[in-house]
C-alpha cells in the first residue's frame, strides 16, 4: 500500500516539478518559430541553386570573344625574301538570334528555380511545424494527465476517509492507489516524450536545450474552396514545371537556329619590307562558319526531351492538385465539425458527472469500480478532445501543402 503521506504530497510535488520546468523553459509561439527557421542552413541549398540559375543567364548573355592574331610571312624571289607582317583583329557577330533565345531560356530557368525554392521552403516549414504541433500536444497531454491525477488523488482521499470510518474495505483504498500508480507511470512516459520533442524543436532552429511550443490548437477559419483552388494554381512546384517547359521551348528554338552561319569581321594592319623601304597597309576580311557537322542536333534533342518531361510533370500536377485541395479541405471542414460536436456534447458534462459519482461514493451508494470508471472516462474524453483539435491542426498543414502557401 502506498503511504498516505506520499499520496498527499505527490500532487504538490508534481505541480512543483511542472511549474519549475515551465519556468526554466523558453516558450516560443508559431510566428517566432517560423521566423527563426529562416536561419536553417538547408535554406542555403535552394539559394545556391537559384544563384546557379542566374549564372546561366550571365553565361548566355556573354558574347563571343574577339581574337587578335600576329603573322609573319616571307616569300622568296630569286633568293631574296620579302618579309611581310600582319596584325589582325577578328570580331564574331551573332546574327541568328540564338543568343537572345538562350537568354530567355536561362531567365525562365531562374524563375523555375525560384519557384522550386519557394515550394521546398514551404515543405520544410510545414515539416518543422509538425514537430511544433507534436510538442504542443505532448505538453497539453501532460497538463491534462496532471490535472486528472489531482482529481484521482482526491478520490483516493475519499476512499481513505471512508476506510477510517469503517465504511470502505482496505481493498478499495489499495485499488485506488494501484490506479494512481498506473496513472503516474503514464505521466512519466508523457514527460519523456515531451522532453524528446522539446529537444528536437530547439534543434530545428539551432538552439540548445529544450524549447516549449506555446500553441493551443485554436480552430481555424477555412477559406472557401474556390479561393483555395485558385491559389493552388500558383503553387510553387506547378509553376516551376511550367517554367521549365517554357525554358525548354526557348532552348529548342535557340538550337534550331544553329544552322545559321556566324560571320566574323577581320581588320588589321600590315607591313612589308621592300628593301630600302617599308610598305604599310591594312587588311580586312569577312569569314563565315560552315555549320556542316554541328547544326544543333544534340541541343535540339535534349531540349525536346526536357520539354516533354516538363509538360508531363505539369499535367500530373494539374491533375493531382485540385484533388489534393478538395480532399484536404473536406477533411479539415469535417474535422472542425467533429470537434465542435464532441466538445458541446461531452466536455461540458464531465465535471458534473465526477462530482455526482464522488458524492454517491462518499455516501456509500456506488462502488469503487464505478468511481474509477468515471475518472477513466473523464480522462479519455479530455484526451480525445485534445487529440481531435490536434488532428484539425494536422489537417490544416495538409491543406497548406496542397494549396502551396500558409493559411
Amino acid at each position: 500500500m502506498r503511504p498516505p503521506l506520499v499520496v498527499a504530497v505527490w500532487p504538490l510535488l508534481l505541480s512543483s516539478i511542472v511549474s519549475r520546468a515551465a519556468a526554466e523553459l523558453f516558450s516560443i509561439d508559431e510566428t517566432t518559430f517560423v521566423a527563426e527557421l529562416g536561419n536553417d542552413p538547408r535554406r542555403k541549398i535552394s539559394e545556391a541553386r537559384v544563384a546557379a540559375a542566374r549564372a546561366d543567364v550571365a553565361a548566355a548573355s556573354v558574347r563571343v570573344n574577339p581574337s587578335i592574331g600576329y603573322e609573319r610571312e616571307e616569300p622568296f624571289v630569286d633568293g631574296s625574301g620579302i618579309p611581310t607582317t600582319y596584325l589582325r583583329v577578328t570580331v564574331p557577330f551573332e546574327v541568328s538570334g540564338r543568343r537572345g533565345r538562350e537568354i530567355d531560356a536561362a531567365t525562365a530557368g531562374v524563375r523555375a528555380a525560384t519557384s522550386d525554392a519557394a515550394s521546398t521552403e514551404l515543405q520544410r516549414v510545414i515539416e518543422a511545424l509538425r514537430v511544433f504541433d507534436d510538442a504542443a500536444r505532448a505538453r497539453q497531454q501532460l497538463e491534462l494527465l496532471a490535472n486528472a491525477r489531482t482529481l484521482l488523488a482526491g478520490a483516493v482521499e475519499i476512499a481513505r476517509q471512508r476506510g477510517k470510518a469503517g465504511d470502505a474495505a482496505g481493498y478499495q483504498v489499495q485499488r485506488f492507489e494501484l490506479e494512481l500508480a498506473a496513472h503516474d507511470d503514464e505521466i512519466t512516459s508523457e514527460r519523456i516524450e515531451l522532453s524528446r520533442l522539446r529537444l528536437r524543436l530547439a534543434t530545428l532552429i539551432g538552439r540548445t536545450g529544450e524549447l516549449d511550443a506555446s500553441a493551443r490548437f485554436e480552430l481555424p477559419v477555412v477559406p472557401p474552396i474556390e479561393r483555395l483552388l485558385a491559389t493552388a494554381n500558383g503553387r510553387g512546384d506547378l509553376r516551376a514545371t511550367q517554367l521549365r517547359g517554357e525554358a525548354a521551348t526557348r532552348r529548342l528554338a535557340a538550337a534550331s537556329r544553329a544552322w545559321v552561319p556566324m560571320p566574323s569581321l577581320m581588320f588589321g594592319a600590315m607591313t612589308a619590307d621592300l628593301g630600302d623601304q617599308t610598305g604599310t597597309g591594312y587588311v580586312a576580311g569577312l569569314t563565315l562558319t560552315l555549320p556542316v557537322f554541328d547544326r544543333g542536333q544534340a541541343d535540339r534533342a535534349r531540349a525536346a526531351a526536357d520539354r516533354t518531361a516538363a509538360t508531363a510533370a505539369t499535367r500530373v500536377l494539374e491533375r493531382e492538385i485540385p484533388g489534393a485541395v478538395q480532399i484536404a479541405y473536406t477533411s479539415l471542414s469535417a474535422r472542425i465539425d467533429q470537434v465542435r460536436a464532441f466538445e458541446s456534447g461531452q466536455l461540458g458534462r464531465l465535471d458534473g458527472i465526477l462530482r455526482a459519482v464522488e458524492t454517491a461514493y462518499r455516501e456509500g451508494s456506488t462502488s469503487v469500480v464505478e468511481l474509477l470508471d468515471a475518472h477513466r472516462a473523464a480522462r479519455v474524453v479530455r484526451l480525445r478532445a485534445l487529440e481531435l483539435r490536434y488532428q484539425v491542426t494536422r489537417d490544416k498543414r495538409e491543406l497548406e501543402l496542397a494549396v502551396g502557401q500558409r493559411l
